[in-house]
């Protein structure tokens, strides 16, 4: 033991020096494991929503009324909205195919692409999105969705209107907005009215080629 206590003496720079890069192996693995980990979950999360993304299609590629109808409704707002975007995807000037749509399709096609925001960030939609997207949303908005969220929601709106001459996109008020909207938990209701809705005009969501 003597013995050793001397040997470290003689060697008590060489020992700290390799204990601190122990220190830093032990925290640099740990770090690419977790690294490592997070990937793994993300790219289980990518195949899991490519998954269900094909499903949606595969399911909903033709629509009749009695489909509509008898849909238990978790996915029909997607569905609906897949369907469109196929058959828009489909023609030589989209934004001209989109113009054709009925009313209905047109405010549930946009209505969907709000919620798939809304979840995290509801300003990402009107950020992303110009006319004649985010007007036709708003007027969804404004059908599915209870008034005091739809305060918070036409505000976020204003402020990304281009034709508002008094517009202007100040981060703070934008978190706020985002962060009064996702509190409100109003999706699901949201969606129940929506649902509701395609149902009543099922017909409406009917293409020739369906």
């Amino acid at each position: 033991m003597e013995a050793f206590i001397e040997y470290f003496k003689q060697y008590k720079i060489l020992f700290i020096i390799l204990f601190v890069l122990l220190i830093i192996l032990v925290v640099v693995y740990s770090k690419m494991g977790k690294s490592m980990s997070r990937r793994k979950a993300e790219k289980e999360k990518l195949i899991k929503k490519l998954d269900h993304m094909k499903k949606i299609r595969e399911d909903y590629a033709s629509l009749t009324e009695e489909k509509i109808l008898s849909d238990d409704g978790e996915n029909l707002i997607e569905g609906i909205a897949d369907n469109i975007q196929v058959r828009l995807e489909k023609t030589e000037d989209m934004n001209s195919s989109f113009e054709k749509l009925s009313e209905e399709e047109k405010m549930i096609y946009a209505f969907h692409y709000f919620l798939d925001e809304a979840s995290a960030k509801p300003s990402s939609f009107f950020r992303d999105f110009t006319k004649p997207l985010t007007p036709i949303a708003l007027s969804a908005c404004e059908k599915f969705i209870r008034k005091e969220v739809l305060i918070s929601v036409k505000e976020l709106y204003d402020c990304y209107d281009e034709d508002n001459e008094t517009a202007s996109v100040i981060p703070e008020k934008i978190n706020a907005l985002d962060e009064k909207i996702t509190a409100s938990d109003f999706i699901a209701e949201a969606k129940e009215k929506a649902v509701k809705y395609i149902k009543e005009n099922a017909s409406c969501f009917i293409a020739e080629n369906s």
